[in-house]
């Protein structure tokens, strides 16, 4: 504005100036060697202007020649030290590539992809402060903000700030509404937040604006009736825990812990025969050792022959499963009935010395040869197989592949949504994190 107010002064000033020329035009007389030259002021003045235009035109072009030379040279020199900067930060280079994003930055003053690389390498180097500090600079142009909040939103969730992350996100939503990876940063902030009606309007953005597909929508739907069942439950409202756990079920029949709360709460009200058609349908979508114990201590005081036969009905809504097969050796085991176990758990072992078979089989086999009086050089025998075979399946991350001691809405260990999956073979770290309290840890009492 200022800039324009000056502009108009100097060329009312100039109008002004060409007016008063106008009205007095003076007379100019000059005699040289015989020659007399006579003309008016503005005559003289327009020709002296024309001559030092005509003198120092070629000279302006050299100079803006040579500046844009110059400047294309600085701009090739930037992009080469950019390009070599990325190449560095894929390879994980940190000194290399802060090497590169200072010379890139000094060269690029100011250029998004400058101040991206910069930022890049920071975070590479384990420099938090100064990476946040040129995502801060992003913020000032309208081309480079959104960049710079994503740089930011990504740090503050590292760090584990989610009030921050989430005005960021708010922010955010201002300048890319249908940004996908946006959507689920903000659904995740929200989930780790509580602020469960907040999370199902954003679900229902990303639905509405196709990001995401009806499958996950339902499931995402799912977890969020199991997180406000697990809150219920916590302030005391049983029935309400029911309802929302029974609605998570309905989305997500494989959501372990869903079920076995849901039973819980049934036994607790006196329906343990619903209890169990619960625990029977989740197994049907994907059997899991926590299951059958619930479903186990559905009945007190029964003997192991008795628990044979009610374990059968479990069994049969997924009775070719690993899991079933477990579970009939061991309740056969457990009931004397030894040649039973042995018969279901034989077919299992012909995978070599170890191979990719469950260690669980060759444990069971061990402990049928002793309960057969085969002597302890076969138990030996198969116990050394176990210690071959695949690990004990337990609760991973897929993104991360961290072990946690019990299922989560998010990976403890790098915060990633609805990662944890009961799998096997994935030899990692558990995480330092407490089993989930009342209804939901393993072994809980009815």
């Amino acid at each position: 504005m200022a800039r324009l107010l000056r502009l108009f002064i100097i060329l009312g000033t100039i109008a002004l100036l060409a007016a008063w020329l106008a009205d007095n035009p003076g007379q100019l007389q000059l005699d040289w060697r015989g020659y007399r030259i006579e003309s008016s002021f503005i005559v003289l003045l327009g020709g002296a202007l024309a001559l030092y235009a005509l003198l120092r035109g070629p000279l302006w072009l050299y100079g803006w020649w040579r500046g844009a030379r110059g400047q294309l040279s600085r701009q090739s020199s930037g992009i080469d030290a950019l390009t070599r900067g990325m190449t560095a930060i894929a390879a994980g280079n940190a000194p290399e590539a802060r090497r590169h994003a200072g010379r890139a930055g000094k060269l690029l003053d100011g250029k998004p992809l400058a101040l991206l690389m910069q930022a890049q390498a920071a975070e590479l180097g384990g420099d938090e402060a100064a990476a946040r500090g040129h995502f801060q600079a992003m913020l000032a142009a309208p081309e480079t903000e959104f960049l710079g909040l994503r740089g930011l939103l990504s740090q503050a969730l590292r760090q584990g700030d989610t009030e921050y992350a989430g005005r960021l996100a708010e922010r955010a939503m201002r300048l890319q509404p249908k940004s996908p990876w946006l959507i689920q940063k903000k659904f995740e902030i929200e989930c780790a937040a509580g602020f469960w009606p907040q999370a199902r309007e954003t679900l229902g953005r990303a639905a509405q604006t196709k990001l995401i597909s009806k499958p996950e929508r339902a499931r995402r739907q799912a977890l969020l009736a199991f997180a406000e069942a697990t809150g219920a439950l916590e302030k005391g409202g049983e029935a309400a825990a029911l309802a929302s756990a029974q609605a998570a079920l309905k989305g997500a029949p494989d959501l372990v812990p869903a079920a076995i709360l849901a039973a819980r709460l049934l036994a607790r009200a006196g329906k343990p025969d619903k209890a169990a058609r619960v625990l029977e349908k989740s197994w049907a979508a994907g059997p899991h050792p926590d299951l059958a114990e619930t479903y186990g201590a559905l009945a007190a005081n029964e003997s192991p022959a008795q628990r044979v036969v009610r374990m059968r009905k479990l069994i049969a809504a997924n009775p070719d499963h690993l899991e079933s097969r477990l579970l009939g050796a061991e309740t056969a085991l457990a009931a004397g009935e030894t040649a039973r176990a042995r018969e279901l758990l034989k077919p299992l072992t012909l995978t070599g010395a170890g191979g990719g078979a469950d260690r669980r089989i060759f444990m069971l086999m061990g402990q049928i040869a002793r309960a057969q009086g085969l002597g302890e050089a076969d138990a030996q025998r198969w116990l050394a197989r176990a210690a071959h075979a695949a690990p004990d399946p337990a609760w991973h991350c897929r993104a991360c592949h961290n072990q946690t001691p019990d299922w989560r809405l998010s990976c403890p260990a790098c915060g990633e949504f609805d990662a944890i999956r009961w799998s096997a073979g994935i030899r990692s770290t558990t995480a330092e994190t407490a089993p989930a309290p009342g209804l939901l840890a393993p072994g809980a009492p009815l």
